[in-house]
């Protein structure tokens, strides 16, 4: 099952605490401890704090499985991998770059921080000169067997990851994006116009740094040589000024982004469940297309059938599982807060009449606590369990449908070893 990553988990991520203290010099500038994939494991009473656990707020650990630091141009970066049932699941890797450190004092370039002039060299030229580097960054995190990569996310200067995402086909969320959309080649465009899904672009409609780069206008910046001059469909705008990585607000059930009017999230966790989904059927097409230059044997044919259904089968399954959960997550949080309005009602604030004269009189307007509440909870228990069912059945289902595939696989061995590595890393 892919772990589906909350906009709060990715937004958390970006924070200076995290992503930024990979530097050993940010983390001692703000005594923060320096996040490692190996810290020492015997720290005398001198030695600088290090750690390779990450908690966000909403009690998820994240094992750090690698980090990188680049003096010539200030990018930061940081890869985690989500911990599930006690361990790190390496299989579904989110690599994160850090935005824009304006007080940095290392390899500083005339008045301006290395960091402020990679970001001036991105507003006139389109692209940041960390962009390269995140690159690199990703691709040996991808071409380590170990590992693989299903997130990306950045923040300001950091959102130049929506570029290295449309490169390899992997979900990008990022935050105040310091990013021009002409920074993407052709193909890189139409793999987002067709995947809009994948990514997704949080900004402020007058945030009062990202001015300086677009005037938060980024269609005037598409790419020059696109003679459609389109914009994809991945920016999700919200009312305010805050350039500030902690002003975002989410939803408590979800952790997903919610607007600054009615507070709902602008985008569910089933969404987010969707666009794993095209990253593996973008992975299976890239399979097909490969093989298909040179003619697709029978056998190949029947790898192909059997990548595909495991894909489809798999994403059904953790889609139905994300709806049920976050169902669930909600009739909880209904039933306390519609318990908490019950409760607030005092029966002994009307002095004229004794407490059971107040509840009759309640009641004979049909506002009991059964009726107020108990019929409420009533409905939803049966909503969730419902869902419940109807996630197990998809589990279910998916199982045996693996079972089937990898008995179907099983007739090549060849095949079916290269399909159960294939199927690990989707």
């Amino acid at each position: 099952m892919v772990f589906n990553y909350t906009d709060k988990q990715l937004n958390e991520l970006n924070h200076g605490k995290n992503v930024y203290s990979v530097n050993a010099e940010y983390a001692e500038r703000n005594n923060r401890p320096l996040v490692t994939e190996t810290p020492n494991q015997n720290p005398s009473s001198y030695d600088f704090e290090e750690t390779n656990t990450i908690t966000t707020s909403d009690v998820q650990e994240f094992r750090v499985v690698a980090t990188k630091f680049d003096t010539e141009t200030g990018f930061d970066g940081l890869a985690v991998a989500p911990m599930v049932n006690g361990k790190p699941d390496y299989k579904n890797v989110a690599v994160i770059a850090a935005g824009t450190d304006p007080d940095s004092p290392v390899n500083k370039q005339g008045p301006f921080t290395r960091d402020v002039y990679s970001a001036i060299i991105a507003r006139q030229t389109y692209l940041s000169p960390q962009y390269k580097i995140a690159d690199q960054f990703v691709k040996e995190i991808m071409d380590d067997p170990r590992y693989e990569v299903s997130q990306l996310s950045g923040y300001s200067q950091g959102s130049y990851m929506l570029k290295v995402g449309a490169k390899y086909h992997i979900p990008t969320t990022t935050f105040n994006a310091w990013f021009k959309y002409g920074a993407l080649t052709l193909e890189e465009k139409e793999f987002i116009e067709n995947n809009p899904a994948m990514f997704i672009d949080y900004r402020r409609k007058h945030d009062d740094v990202v001015r300086w780069n677009d005037s938060n206008h980024p269609e005037r910046y598409t790419s020059p040589i696109d003679i459609t001059n389109s914009m994809p469909n991945t920016i999700h705008w919200l009312d305010g000024t805050s350039h500030k990585i902690g002003d975002w607000e989410f939803d408590p059930v979800t952790g997903q982004v919610v607007d600054g009017k009615g507070g709902k999230p602008l985008i569910s966790g089933v969404y987010r469940a969707y666009a794993n989904s095209l990253r593996g059927m973008s992975h299976y097409r890239d399979l097909k297309s490969k093989w298909s230059s040179g003619g697709i044997s029978s056998s190949e044919e029947i790898y192909l059938d059997a990548a595909q259904g495991s894909i489809l089968s798999s994403s059904m399954a953790t889609t139905a599982r994300t709806g049920a959960d976050e169902v669930s997550a909600l009739a909880k949080k209904a039933n306390q807060e519609l318990q908490e309005i019950w409760s607030k009602i005092d029966f002994t604030s009307y002095t004229a009449l004794a407490p059971y004269e107040v509840d009759a009189i309640f009641a004979s307007q049909g506002i009991t606590q059964a009726q107020f509440i108990d019929t409420f909870q009533t409905e939803t228990t049966q909503t969730t369990t419902k869902m419940n069912a109807s996630a197990q059945a998809f589990e279910q289902l998916d199982k045996q449908l693996q079972e089937v595939i990898e008995k179907t696989v099983a007739t090549d061995t060849q095949f079916a070893k290269e399909f159960r590595q294939w199927k690990a890393e989707m």
